[in-house]
């Protein structure tokens, strides 16, 4: 039996899933939306996300939901009880999103520098046109030393991981609102 975190289903977005969604993510989707159709303080969100909560935690038949399908059931219980006006305007925007540069270093090959932020570059690109507001970068280290070739951190692997620092930083300041955290513990 497959344990789903806070028994939700997982969100996919793209081909990428998110585990940890919740109640104040869905809560801030909706209020953006109320805010939207005129609706500044609209005190029925809280109630809305509880009652899709409990549906998707004890009704929901799969263990996947993407953001599409997610946007629609949000959509759907806003018309049936009499704001339209409100689901037409629900656009779900990503949770963060996590990327392993250890995964990226492995697809790109052991010492092909350049491929791997070939492939960084497209990752992020593609994130970005899902709507993430943020992405996580994990595994940092291991990707690193992957690249390098190192069993341990070496002066190597800190020259790289200053170089792929350098390249987020430039590649957040071209990104519009989507915010890169690189998590350099081991």
């Amino acid at each position: 039996m497959i344990a789903l975190p806070a028994q939700l289903p997982l969100l996919r977005v793209g081909r990428y899933e998110v585990t940890t969604y919740g109640q104040d993510w869905l809560e801030e989707n909706i209020r953006d939306a109320a805010r939207a159709a005129g609706q500044g303080d609209w005190w029925f969100t809280p109630d809305i996300v509880k009652s899709l909560m409990i549906y998707l935690r004890e009704r929901f038949p799969g263990t996947t939901i993407t953001l599409e399908e997610l946007t629609g059931k949000i959509r759907s219980v806003l018309e049936k009880i009499g704001f339209t006006d409100i689901g037409d305007r629900v656009a779900l925007t990503p949770p963060a999103l996590s990327l392993s540069l250890d995964d990226l270093a492995r697809e790109a090959g052991e010492g092909f520098e350049l491929r791997f932020f070939q492939l960084l570059d497209a990752r992020l690109q593609e994130m970005a046109d899902l709507g993430a507001s943020a992405v996580a970068l994990t595994a940092s280290h291991d990707g690193v030393k992957r690249l390098c070739a190192a069993k341990y951190w070496t002066q190597t692997c800190r020259r790289l991981e200053r170089e792929i620092s350098i390249f987020l930083t430039r590649r957040m300041a071209a990104s519009e609102g989507c915010r890169i955290e690189l998590r350099t513990a081991a």
